[in-house]
């Protein structure tokens, strides 16, 4: 129903001490403890470190929730907190072949673009007050993690709410908006599939992010399908 959202910085840290690996594993699900799935872990580290983030602000600010290394979908999904905020990033992990050699890929460097170490952020509330000045009455807040012309950003997002009976006056305006065109295209044999593109009009909804660390709140519009 909504969607806003993500780009990448690269710095290459050579080894992970013994130390930083048990600390990895104290955090990682019962189903994480092999092999295979501990070296995923690790690389997905590496590769949201790489961004941007020291191992030190990784480590003190993320949380395995889960891995899964199966042929064709291995992923890791880890929770970002900062001050009481939350929200997940998926980590998927694909590859491509260089001559003989498999090498692997991580969809955090889109998902995230360049992260810096966020410290400071505004509070909840006054989160949700800017909001409603924002857009006025809203609903469905969520917290997102991820790029805004590049970097890494924590946003708030949520749409403004519909009145009841502005729904229905808009899905009565769109089912005579289909009946008008299915007759029509019955009518002067019009190509279906040109009708039911045209008749894909959907209602316009308005969107707002507050910026979590600026407390900026950017207007925008969307589309929800009836």
């Amino acid at each position: 129903m909504k969607t806003l959202g993500v780009s990448l910085l690269a710095f290459v840290f050579a080894s992970l001490s013994f130390s930083t690996q048990l600390q990895i594993r104290s955090k990682a699900t019962p189903d994480s403890s092999n092999g295979s799935e501990q070296v995923l872990v690790d690389d997905s580290r590496r590769a949201i470190v790489e961004t941007g983030v020291s191992p030190q602000y990784f480590d003190a600010h993320f949380t395995l929730v889960s891995v899964v290394d199966q042929p064709s979908d291995r992923r890791v999904v880890w929770r970002f907190s900062i001050n009481g905020y939350e929200t997940r990033l998926t980590d998927s992990v694909g590859f491509y072949i260089e001559g003989t050699k498999r090498i692997y890929t991580h969809s955090a460097a889109n998902v995230l673009g360049h992260t810096s170490e966020i410290k400071r952020t505004i509070s909840h509330a006054r989160a949700l007050r800017i909001m409603k000045t924002c857009i006025g009455e809203f609903e469905n807040p969520e917290v997102e993690y991820g790029p805004v012309n590049g970097y890494a950003q924590l946003v708030l997002v949520a749409h403004a709410r519909q009145q009841i009976n502005q729904r229905r006056q808009l899905t009565e305006i769109e089912r005579e908006r289909q009946q008008r065109h299915k007759s029509t295209a019955a009518a002067s044999g019009a190509d279906a599939i040109k009708s039911e593109e045209e008749n894909d009009e959907r209602r316009p909804i308005k969107l707002g992010s507050v910026n979590l660390q600026t407390g900026k709140c950017i207007r925008g519009a969307g589309l929800i399908a009836p």
